[in-house]
């Protein structure tokens, strides 16, 4: 990975480094009406992502009944692609829900030694975990764009029956990191810029590793707002 991106600043022209180094300056200037936005994208993403493996478990549940046969006709139907598609609808809802659980503090953390060090020093690590994030998703995000770009432009279809073009799933797929990494860059600047400012609680609540009463408290949110759905008086 780190032989990776220094190929990519090597090989980059200068132009293409200033117009990084600019679109930076502006997130991190711009960062909380930013972050209010892909907090928008991000919810949008997650409800959609939802959708898509809904979408793929009723897929692969239909082609199973007809392919065991529903018993009313004494035969059964086959639906080919089935995998196929269902990976697609995995692929992209996967994608466009990473934004989101970055948000909220889902991503999955090791907090055996972390829970017993002081307020500054895990304030210090949760900026530094997200910068190594960064890294480690930038380069993730030149393959993934690589990937989508060549799909598109030379109009590669799967190797399948279907011969699906694959461009139809990896622009979302590729969306979905794009918007990834972005929540993570402005996640980051935000963290640091409490850091600096001696406001640990925020960093905590942006990238700490979320406490079980935090999680407690999350689940009963959840519950009394399904229970506000259902009717006033709760039932």
């Amino acid at each position: 990975m780190i032989d990776m991106l220094s190929t990519l600043w090597s090989a980059a022209p200068v132009w293409v480094l200033v117009a990084t180094g600019m679109a930076l300056l502006l997130m991190y200037v711009f960062r909380e009406p930013l972050w209010r936005l892909v907090c928008a994208l991000a919810q949008l993403g997650v409800w959609i992502g939802g959708g898509l493996l809904f979408t793929a478990a009723i897929i692969v549940t239909a082609e199973v009944l007809l392919r065991k046969g529903t018993g009313l006709f004494g035969t059964s139907f086959v639906f080919s692609g089935s995998d196929e598609v269902s990976g697609y609808l995995f692929a992209v809802g996967t994608s466009l829900s990473m934004a989101h659980v970055l948000i909220n503090r889902g991503h999955v953390r090791i907090d055996v030694l972390y829970a017993n060090f002081s307020p500054k020093i895990r304030a210090i690590l949760d900026v530094i975990a997200l910068a190594v994030l960064a890294i480690f998703v930038s380069a993730m995000l030149e393959r993934v764009i690589d990937v989508a770009t060549t799909s598109y432009v030379e109009q590669i279809r799967s190797n399948t029956n279907l011969r699906i073009p694959l461009a139809w799933s990896q622009i979302p797929w590729a969306f979905g990191f794009v918007l990834f990494f972005v929540a993570i860059l402005l996640a980051l600047f935000r963290s640091v810029t409490a850091l600096v400012r001696g406001d640990l609680a925020t960093v905590g609540a942006i990238a700490g590793v979320a406490t079980a009463e935090e999680e407690i408290e999350a689940e009963i949110k959840g519950l009394e707002m399904g229970g506000d759905r259902r009717s006033p008086s709760g039932t």
